[in-house]
């Protein structure tokens, strides 16, 4: 070794000495983290025990369970109140209903279509609760146009009495074997 190199050790120690130091540092440091993850694990174990006896209480108890059903009850009316709103329709049979204005010449149309996936049978469309008009079948998918002037009142000979051109459609009821429907038409 060199003389700029060489550190000088005292006589009677060992050439080790700064390494003891060090080790002893770490040492204590360790026994410092030791002692503490100790007393954190004892808080915190208190901590997870105590609540564990306290889950354990509650769930022994009756009102745990009357709650617990009160609350799932609770959620199931919200869930089927939910369901039942997005599956309510009052157009229980699928139609469509427009009113069409025609210029030339003046004359008004209804047009209805059958929206739904079974035909109708034996159709009776009503304007204004007083004109009808009478269809066999609508196919699912089909449709009927009628100018207002097809929709009439039958005496009861059976005598029809067409409605004036210049009505205005206000409502209009479909009557089937399988259902009903009331539509209001705005002007």
């Amino acid at each position: 070794m060199s003389q700029a190199t060489a550190q000088k050790v005292p006589a009677g120690a060992p050439a080790s000495a700064p390494r003891k130091r060090s080790g002893a540092t770490g040492g204590a440091l360790s026994q410092v983290a030791g002692a503490l993850v100790s007393v954190t694990s004892r808080i915190f174990g208190e901590v997870a025990t105590r609540g564990e006896t306290a889950l354990a209480d509650f769930r022994a108890r009756p009102e745990h369970s009357r709650w617990r059903a009160y609350t799932l009850g609770g959620y199931g009316a919200i869930a089927i109140a939910t369901l039942a709103g997005q599956l309510y329709t009052s157009n229980a049979l699928g139609a469509y209903v427009r009113v069409q204005r025609v210029e030339l010449p003046a004359m008004t149309q209804i047009f209805v279509r059958n929206d739904s996936r079974k035909p109708w049978r034996d159709v009776t469309l009503t304007l204004n609760g007083i004109y009808d008009f009478h269809a066999e079948q609508v196919p699912a998918g089909g449709h009927v146009m009628l100018p207002v002037t097809r929709f009439a009142v039958r005496d009861h000979a059976g005598k029809p009495t067409w409605a004036p051109r210049n009505i205005a459609p206000r409502a209009l009821t479909i009557a089937t074997e399988s259902g009903r429907y009331e539509a209001e038409l705005a002007e």
